[in-house]
C-alpha cells in the first residue's frame, strides 16, 4: 500500500524559486565553518585541534589565530548547522503533510534518516574522517520526528533545558577532574619519594595518563596518528577505525543528548518563528547579534584564559566546559544574527549568492572536504599530514572553500541538485530523479530541504 502511494506521489526536491535563501547562505557559512575548525585535526595530531602547544605552532600568529577561533567560533558552526538540521526537518514533513502525504510522509522521512546514517558511517568508516557528524545527526533525525509538531516555545524551552543539564554535567565532570588530578599527583608524589603503588594507586594514575592523552600528545598518540597517515589507504582504514568507533558510540551518547539535539530543537523553534528565514526585522537580529556578542565574546575569553592556565590540558579544559553552553548558545545567537543583518541590508549579494550555491550542495561539500584532505594529508596521497603550521592550514581552508563555492555556482546553473544531494533524494524516493534542469518536471506539492 504504501510503495504504492510512493510511486504515486511526485517526488519532492525543491525548486529553485521555493528554497529559502537565508537557509542555505547560513548552511554554506556552516559548512565551512566547520572545516575551518576541523583543519588542524585532519593535518595536525588530533589535540591540536584544543591545545596549540599540541602541534602548528604556540606563538605569533599562529597563536593569535587558534585564540580567535577558540573565542569566536569553537563549537558555534556545529551548533548553527545543528539548528538548520532541525529547521529541516520541520519544512520537509510539513510540506509533505500540507500535500497529504498521510502515512508517506514518515516513510520518506525515516527513509532519509537512515540513508544519512549510512552516508555517515561510511564517512567515518572508509573515508576516514572520526569527527563526522551525518552519522549522529541521523540518529538525532529519528528521535526528534515525535517532537516537530511541539509548540515552537516548547522546542526552544526544551533545547535551553538541554543545554543547561549539560552545564550541570559538565560542571561535575570539572570536579570528577580535579579529584583524578588530585589521585594521580599523590600517586605520583608517592614514586617520587620511592614508595611502592597500592593497586588503587596505580589504577588513578593510569587513569589521569589516558585522560591526559585526549589532550596533551604523548609518544604513543604521535606513534598512531603517525602511523594512521604513514601507509596504505587499507592501513589506514584499519587503524582508525577502533578510534572512530569510540568517538561515534562511546561518546555518542553525550554528544546526541546534549551536544546537537538541543540545537536541532531550538532550531526548529527559530524556524517557527521567523528567524532563520530572515522574516524578523533588522532591528530584531542586530539586538539579537549584539546580546550574543556582549554575552558570548566576554565568556569565551574567561574560558580562553582558564584554558591556557591549565595548560590546555584536562582541568583547564573541564574548567573551561563549565560555561562552554552558555558562551556557545550566544555566539551562536550573535553569528546568526550578524548574517541575518546582512541578508536584510542586501549587503555582499555576491558573496551571499557563493554561500547559497554552497549550502544548496552542503553534503557534497562536507564529504568533499573530507575526501580532499584525506588526499592531502594521508601518505597514500600526498602525505603532506603535519608538515603546516596552523596559519597555513587556515588558508588551505580558504582555498578549498573558493574552489568549492565556484564550483557549487557553476553546478547549479545546469544541474538541479548536487551530486550526492541527488543521490540521497533519489534513495529516499525510490525513483531516479531528474538531475539536469531541462529535465526538471512541473513543481512538485513536496519538498525535501
Amino acid at each position: 500500500m504504501i510503495g504504492t502511494a510512493l510511486a504515486d506521489m511526485p517526488a519532492a526536491p525543491v525548486a529553485r524559486t521555493e528554497r529559502i535563501d537565508s537557509l542555505d547562505i547560513l548552511r554554506g557559512i556552516a559548512v565551512f565553518g566547520i572545516l575551518l575548525m576541523n583543519i588542524s585535526a585532519f593535518g595536525l595530531i588530533w589535540q591540536a585541534y584544543g591545545n596549540p602547544l599540541a602541534a602548528g605552532g604556540a606563538t605569533g600568529l599562529n597563536l593569535r589565530l587558534f585564540e580567535i577561533m577558540n573565542v569566536g567560533f569553537e563549537g558555534t558552526m556545529r551548533g548553527i548547522f545543528s539548528m538548520l538540521f532541525g529547521a529541516g526537518i520541520v519544512l520537509l514533513t510539513d510540506r509533505m503533510e500540507r500535500a497529504g502525504a498521510g502515512v508517506s510522509a514518515a516513510d520518506i522521512y525515516f527513509r532519509r534518516m537512515s540513508w544519512l546514517g549510512l552516508f555517515g558511517f561510511i564517512h567515518w568508516s572508509f573515508l576516514l574522517w572520526p569527527g563526522e557528524i551525518l552519522f549522529a545527526y541521523a540518529i538525532c533525525g529519528f528521535g526528534l520526528f515525535v517532537l516537530r509538531k511541539v509548540p515552537a516555545r516548547w522546542q526552544f524551552g526544551i533545547g535551553i533545558a538541554i543545554l543547561a543539564l549539560a552545564a550541570v554535567k559538565l560542571g561535575m565532570a570539572y570536579h570528577d577532574t580535579l579529584d583524578k588530578a588530585q589521585a594521580a599527583a599523590e600517586a605520583q608524589a608517592i614514586v617520587a619519594d620511592g614508595g611502592t603503588l597500592g593497586e588503587d594507586q596505580r589504577a588513578a594514575l593510569d587513569s589521569w595518563k589516558e585522560t591526559s592523552a585526549e589532550y596533551i600528545p604523548t609518544e604513543e598518540t604521535n606513534a598512531m596518528f603517525a602511523d594512521w597517515h604513514g601507509g596504505s589507504y587499507l592501513n589506514a582504514v584499519q587503524g582508525q577505525l577502533p578510534f572512530s568507533f569510540e568517538f561515534q558510540w562511546v561518546n555518542a551518547p553525550f554528544w546526541l543528548a546534549f551536544d546537537m539535539a538541543p540545537f536541532m530543537l531550538i532550531g526548529m523553534a527559530m524556524l517557527k518563528w521567523g528567524v532563520l528565514s530572515a522574516a524578523r526585522s533588522t532591528r530584531f537580529y542586530a539586538v539579537m547579534m549584539a546580546a550574543g556578542y556582549a554575552v558570548g565574546i566576554p565568556l569565551g575569553i574567561y574560558e580562553l584564559g582558564l584554558l591556557q592556565a591549565g595548560e590546555y590540558g584536562p582541568v583547564g579544559s573541564a574548567a573551561a566546559g563549565r560555561t562552554y553552553q552558555i558562551s556557545r548558545l550566544a555566539m551562536v545567537f550573535g553569528h546568526v544574527g550578524l548574517v541575518m543583518c546582512v541578508v536584510r541590508l542586501g549587503l555582499l549579494k555576491r558573496l551571499q549568492r557563493w554561500f547559497a550555491a554552497a549550502g544548496q550542495m552542503a553534503l557534497t561539500n562536507y564529504i568533499a572536504q573530507t575526501v580532499i584532505c584525506v588526499a592531502l594529508f594521508y601518505d597514500f596521497g600526498f602525505g603532506l599530514y603535519g608538515r603546516f603550521e596552523r596559519y597555513e592550514l587556515y588558508l588551505i581552508v580558504l582555498a578549498i572553500a573558493a574552489a568549492e563555492m565556484a564550483f557549487s555556482a557553476v553546478w547549479l546553473r545546469n544541474f538541479r541538485f548536487g551530486p550526492l544531494e541527488w543521490l540521497w533524494r533519489s534513495l529516499t524516493y525510490l525513483q531516479r530523479q531528474p538531475m539536469r534542469r531541462a529535465q526538471a518536471l512541473a513543481p512538485s506539492p513536496l519538498r525535501t530541504t
